[in-house]
């Protein structure tokens, strides 16, 4: 297994966050780290590039200057998860400890949590109806990730929730989370 305290980020191949676009299409660890060399984000992605078009912590992130991405590149997208909790253990990067506030959430996170809870249902029940993990399911509820659902998984989400299309999407007046 990973050994964290033999990993140093700031030997990692990297890019400025201005140049995140350009970041390889891999399953990766990511390091958010500041021009004094402090990681303030660890995260992990099947495609880095991707989780860079939005992320949560972007704004807070591009206030700070000289933040670099770096990563590490992982075969396995199996253990992800479990790397990236052991180097969050390991690094405590201040970001990683703070919940994303309401407004840092995508738009379209901000509802499942009231509606599943309003369904009556767990994040598992959840998770099972969509072939997708509970820890998937927290992570949109928490705005960690955004859901990535095709329209027929979208449909079985709103099915599974007693819900419109537009109460999914906050479109309706009193669905959305406070």
């Amino acid at each position: 297994m990973l050994q964290p305290e033999l990993i140093n980020p700031s030997l990692l191949p990297s890019m400025p966050l201005e140049w995140r676009k350009a970041l390889p299409e891999c399953p990766a660890i990511y390091f958010a780290i500041d021009a004094d060399n402090q990681i303030q984000y660890i995260g992990q992605s099947g495609n880095l590039q991707l989780r860079w078009e939005y992320h949560h912590r972007q704004k807070q992130l591009e206030l700070m200057n000289g933040v670099v991405i770096a990563w590490l590149t992982i075969d396995s997208l199996d253990l992800l998860a479990e790397i990236e909790a052991a180097l969050i253990n390991w690094f405590n990067p201040p970001l990683n400890l703070i919940k994303p506030r309401l407004e840092e959430v995508p738009e379209k996170c901000k509802n499942i949590e009231h509606l599943r809870t309003k369904a009556n249902l767990t994040q598992r029940q959840v998770a099972e109806a969509l072939g997708k993990t509970d820890q998937t399911v927290s992570n949109w509820e928490n705005g960690v990730r955004s859901p990535k659902l095709t329209p027929s998984e979208t449909l079985i989400l709103c099915r599974v929730l007693k819900c419109t299309l537009e109460e999914l999407a906050g479109e309706t007046e009193g669905i959305t989370k406070s």
